[in-house]
C-alpha cells in the first residue's frame, strides 16, 4: 500500500515538473514574439510639399500602433484617424506598414513624431524626426515707384527675408545709364566702405539686408536687386529702382564757327539733366522757333540727355553773332554759347610772281668764293661761271682749254713732289 502511494506521488511530481517546463517554454515564446520596429528613418521636406513618415512593425499580434505629434496630440490609433487635421492620412501598402502622410507641411510641423505600441509594462516607441526647410521669402510691401533722390544725398535700401535656414541677402546692380565709363562709387555697408562696380555684379562682398549709398551721383542711378538664398535652388528677389535728379548741364559741340554769307550751317548742343526739363536755342534773348530760317532737330541720347541741333539757312550778316543753348529744370539751369562769325577766304594775288634769284656756284680754282649772280639769266650764257657737283666737275665746252691747262699744272706738281721723295729715300738707303 505504501509503495503504491509513493508511485502516485512520484507521478504527480513528474507531471507538475513537466507542466512547469511547458509554462516556462510558453513564456519564452511570448517574449520572443514581442513587436519589433525596423530602424527609423528621419525625413527632410520643403515647406509646401508632402512628407511621408514611416513606421514598420514586425510581430504586432494583438497590439495597437498609434502616432503622436511633437505637441503630444494623438493623430492615429490602429486603422482609425483621431485628429481632425485634414492634411494627415494613413498609408499602408503591406501589413507591417503603419505610415502617415502630412500634406502641405509648414515650418510649424517640424519636430519628433512618435510611433507608439501599447506593450506592457512600458509602451514601445519609435521616433521619427521631421526636418522642414522653408524657402526664402522677402517680406514687406512691394513698392513699384522708384526711389527718387538728389545728387549728393544718401540712399538706404532695406530688404528683409524669412526662411529656414536663415537666408543670406546679396545686392546686385543693373545699370541703365548711357555712361559707358566704369564708375566706382563708395558704398557704406555694416561699418565698412565698399566699391560700387559696373552692371551685373555683386555690389558688396558681404551679405546684409541693408544697402546704404552715400554721396550718390548720377552714375549710381539704375536698378538694384536684392537676392535671398538659403541653399535651396529657389531664391527670392526684389528690385529697387533708383532715380538720381540733378541740375542741367549744357555742353557745346563747337564754341566758335566761321561761315560764309549765303551758306547753311548746323549748330549742336547737348543737354543733360534729370528730370530732363527744357532745352532751347536762343539768340538775342529770344527763343528760336521753326521757320524758313531756322529748323530744330532734337535727338534722344538716353533717358537724361538730349542733343539739340539748330539748322540756319541762307546766312546773312544779321544772322551772325552769339547763339545760346539754354536748359532748365526744377533743380536749376545752365547755358552754352556758340559764336557765329563771317569767314572770308583769302583772295589770290593778281600780279605776276617775282622770280627767285638763281644760286651761283663756284669752281675749285676760285677758292670757294661766292660770285655775284644776275637775275633771269642762263648761267651757260655767262662766260665767267661754271656748274659743278661734289662728285664731278663738268664744264661747258668753251671752258675746256682752261680746265685742261689747270689739270696739266696739277700733274706737273705731282711729278716734282714724287721725284723729290724718291731722291730722299735713295739717300737714306746709301
Amino acid at each position: 500500500m505504501k509503495i503504491k502511494i509513493e508511485l502516485k506521488l512520484s507521478r504527480f511530481i513528474w507531471l507538475f515538473d513537466s507542466l512547469l517546463k511547458v509554462l516556462l517554454a510558453l513564456e519564452d515564446v511570448a517574449v520572443y514574439t514581442q513587436p519589433v520596429f525596423e530602424d527609423p528613418s528621419n525625413v527632410t521636406a520643403i515647406a509646401g510639399n508632402n512628407a511621408k513618415l514611416q513606421c514598420k512593425v514586425h510581430h504586432l499580434e494583438n497590439y495597437t500602433v498609434a502616432w503622436v505629434n511633437p505637441r503630444g496630440t494623438i493623430l492615429t490609433r490602429g486603422y482609425l484617424k483621431i485628429t481632425d487635421d485634414t492634411r494627415i492620412s494613413t498609408d499602408r501598402n503591406v501589413d507591417e506598414d503603419w505610415n502617415i502622410i502630412i500634406r502641405n507641411i509648414s515650418f510649424e510641423d517640424r519636430g519628433f513624431y512618435n510611433c507608439v505600441i501599447n506593450t506592457a509594462p512600458f509602451p514601445s516607441v519609435n521616433r521619427v524626426h521631421l526636418h522642414v526647410i522653408v524657402p526664402p521669402r522677402i517680406i514687406g510691401r512691394v513698392v513699384h515707384a522708384p526711389v527718387v533722390v538728389r545728387e549728393g544725398e544718401t540712399v538706404t535700401l532695406v530688404c528683409n527675408a524669412t526662411g529656414y535656414p536663415l537666408p543670406k541677402i546679396h545686392w546686385f546692380r543693373d545699370r541703365i545709364t548711357n555712361d559707358f565709363k566704369q564708375a566706382f562709387d563708395t558704398v557704406w555697408r555694416d561699418g565698412l566702405w565698399y566699391k560700387l562696380l559696373k552692371s551685373g555684379i555683386n555690389v558688396t562682398d558681404l551679405p546684409g539686408d541693408t544697402l546704404v549709398i552715400r554721396n550718390i551721383t548720377r552714375h549710381c542711378a539704375g536698378e538694384y536687386q536684392c537676392r535671398a538664398n538659403n541653399g535651396l535652388s529657389r531664391e527670392d528677389t526684389r528690385v529697387f529702382k533708383v532715380e538720381v535728379h540733378f541740375a542741367p548741364e549744357v555742353s557745346m559741340l563747337i564754341p566758335r564757327l566761321g561761315i560764309t554769307l549765303g551758306s547753311e550751317t548746323v549748330l549742336q548742343c547737348s543737354c543733360s539733366s534729370s528730370p530732363i526739363g527744357v532745352c532751347v536755342w536762343k539768340k538775342d534773348g529770344r527763343d528760336l522757333r521753326i521757320s524758313g530760317k531756322y529748323e530744330l532737330n532734337p535727338y534722344n541720347e538716353g533717358h537724361e540727355t538730349i542733343t539739340l541741333g539748330l539748322t540756319i539757312s541762307h546766312i546773312q550778316e544779321e544772322d551772325l553773332g552769339r547763339y545760346e543753348c539754354h536748359a532748365q529744370n526744377e533743380l536749376g539751369q545752365d547755358s552754352g554759347y556758340t559764336d557765329l562769325y563771317e569767314y572770308r577766304p583769302p583772295v589770290p594775288p593778281t600780279h605776276a610772281p617775282t622770280a627767285r634769284p638763281t644760286p651761283r656756284l663756284i669752281t675749285p680754282d676760285s677758292g670757294y668764293r661766292p660770285v655775284p649772280t644776275k637775275t633771269q639769266k642762263n648761267i651757260f650764257d655767262d662766260e665767267h661761271f661754271v656748274f659743278f657737283r661734289p662728285s664731278t666737275i663738268k664744264t661747258p665746252s668753251k671752258y675746256s682749254s682752261e680746265s685742261r691747262s689747270s689739270s696739266l699744272g696739277v700733274a706737273f706738281c705731282t711729278l716734282v713732289i714724287g721725284f723729290i721723295g724718291l731722291h730722299f729715300f735713295t739717300s737714306l738707303s746709301l
